[in-house]
């Protein structure tokens, strides 16, 4: 069956002020709204339903979506997210990503000047990596569409969804009383505060009000948090921890038990290079980050390789007043999300990345990986492989002899090639991606160097090892990060220099920033998002339906399933 692929890349936002004097820097979430108009000045776009941290969001006419991402206590911290277009193929994927990278490339001058006319000059640029120079983590995920489970795995983890059910739709019951009084008693506050200052005369020329809304209150906001802590552990925590232990009992227990392995071991091609605090250089950004192999609480300190907050999330949905998620989880078929994944700006190794992790999880599914290397821990193995560029650690291996990261990643390019030999459908591009990985693991064994411009964490140490031998920490520093900024950093310069080695060409990266995928639900949705662009009544679009009119009374066209039709 064919198998739906999607990255999602949180952007670091940049912006210096200019001018003497320097403009006073505008919030991370004024910029996005100026990048948000400026992208729908530049293609057809329709507003997204958000929920939770994610705001703002746009659907494009490829079927792709930008949204500002932040936490409700920090408007003005957030981060710019991109997600593709479904996809069915890496090569497609690659071309995708680099499209919208692209299109916010293409509508950044734009929104410089509405930022301008604002009274915020500055320099502005957007940078493609998972860790800021203070070391907070954040960045890119990948997405799968695999089988969460088969056979009695299935019937135990849908037995344990219908158990769970009650439980969710009385804590729903339970948020929104909460959500009222909460509601009630702000707006008898707000009354109270308004009847003070007619009475006590030395109020009279404070407005309370304004005061209380006002987007800088500490004391409001640290009552905020405290409130949020608060519904999290009583209300809300409760249905986390089941719905994780539920997925993480019976969910991808195939792919945790075949493709650990590779996927501890996938740093080695797929990691961004990271100059640390000590002056260390490790592999990749969030792989020392990573401290579980699945989820079982929400928060960043249970940072996963493989992320079930997506399953958890709609598990969940009852509490923001949606049940159709939750009916979803039904489904054989699900999202696996990879925590573990650095944001490429190589355009080879992001290929790699998506590529080979698609075709090993198809040799998970045909039962072809049964006795692949299983490090005896998963976590420590990962530290230790991100923690060495020599590529010569080896890691304990459940029932063999220790493994360095490259041994293990032949031992899967050999089943691999086996697989793809012996396999009825094998495509061209199966054959082109085991000759990439194979041509990759050899330069790594004999010469790192030949893939500069191919492999991120190569090309990065390379810049790095061009510095001065006395380099302060900070100067290296600089370079680590502006080795991501999309259009104007390091690795843009070096690809702009032709030494960089391309998969995909500028006039297919172009087609795709208008162009969906022809053969998965983002066809209907870009057609849909074009289609609607004069349409009075209010359009909201999602990534399984598009919603045209009221929540009521609104007529609601699907993308996925047997009532997914193209519009006549």
């Amino acid at each position: 069956m064919p198998r739906l692929l999607g990255l999602e890349t949180e952007l670091a936002i940049r912006f210096t002020p200019t001018g003497e004097p320097a403009s006073a820097r505008p919030g991370n979430n004024v910029i996005y709204q100026a990048l948000a108009d400026s992208v729908a000045a530049l293609v057809q776009t329709q507003p997204g339903e958000s929920h939770g941290v994610e705001e703002s969001r746009l659907f494009t006419e490829s079927g792709a979506s930008i949204a500002y991402e932040v936490f409700p206590y920090a408007p003005s911290a957030g981060l710019v997210e991109v997600a593709t277009p479904e996809c069915d193929e890496a090569g497609q994927l690659v071309c995708h990503q680099r499209a919208i990278e692209a299109l916010l490339l293409q509508a950044i001058p734009d929104a410089s000047r509405r930022l301008s006319a604002l009274g915020f000059e500055g320099e502005f640029t957007l940078l493609k990596n998972c860790r800021d120079a203070e070391g907070h983590i954040y960045g890119a995920q990948e997405n799968y569409e695999v089988e969460i489970a088969r056979g009695a795995w299935l019937w135990v983890y849908r037995v344990g969804l219908v158990l769970l059910a009650p439980l969710v739709l009385v804590e729903a019951i339970l948020f929104w009383a909460f959500v009222v009084v909460l509601v009630t008693a702000m707006l008898l506050a707000m009354l109270g505060l308004l009847i003070a200052a007619r009475v006590i005369p030395r109020w009279r020329e404070r407005n309370l009000v304004d005061e209380l809304l006002a987007e800088e209150n500490p004391a409001r906001d640290r009552k905020l948090r405290e409130a949020v802590r608060v519904l999290d552990k009583v209300l809300i925590n409760p249905g986390i921890l089941l719905s994780a232990w539920l997925i993480r009992v019976a969910g991808f227990r195939r792919e945790r038990r075949s493709a650990l392995g590779f996927l501890v071991s996938r740093p080695i091609l797929t990691g961004a290079g990271s100059l640390e605090a000590n002056g260390d250089f490790g592999l990749s950004e969030k792989g020392p980050a990573i401290r579980a192999v699945m989820r079982s609480k929400a928060g960043p300190d249970n940072r996963p390789l493989i992320d079930t907050g997506n399953l958890i999330k709609d598990a969940t949905g009852p509490l923001r007043a949606r049940l159709r998620p939750y009916v979803k989880l039904f489904r054989a078929r699900q999202r696996m999300q990879l925590g573990l994944s650095d944001a490429n700006v190589a355009q080879v190794a992001e290929f790699l990345k998506v590529g080979v992790t698609s075709l090993v999880l198809d040799m998970v599914e045909a039962g072809a990986l049964s006795d692949a290397p299983r490090p005896a821990d998963p976590i420590a193995a990962l530290h230790a492989i991100c923690a060495d560029p020599t590529l010569k650690v080896r890691v304990a291996i459940v029932g063999g002899e220790p493994m360095s990261a490259l041994e293990i990643q032949r031992a899967y390019l050999a089943k691999a090639r086996a697989f793809v030999r012996t396999s009825p459908t094998t495509s061209l591009g199966a054959h082109q991606l085991l000759r990439l990985w194979g041509d990759a693991l050899d330069a790594l064994e004999e010469d790192p160097a030949q893939l500069v411009g191919a492999l991120d964490w190569v090309t990065k140490r390379t810049l790095l090892e061009g510095c001065a031998p006395d380099a302060a920490f900070a100067v290296q520093k600089k370079i680590d990060l502006r080795y991501h900024e999309l259009g104007s950093g390091y690795f843009a310069r070096i690809e702009r220099a032709g030494l960089a080695r391309r998969v995909v060409s500028d006039e297919e990266i172009t087609t795709a920033i208008r162009t969906p995928p022809a053969s998965t639900p983002a066809r209907l949705r870009g057609q849909l998002v074009r289609e609607l662009a004069g349409e009075r009544l209010p359009v909201r679009v999602s990534w399984d339906s598009v919603r045209i009119g009221g929540r009521l009374g609104g007529k609601v066209i699907p993308l996925r399933g047997p009532r997914a039709r193209p519009r006549r």
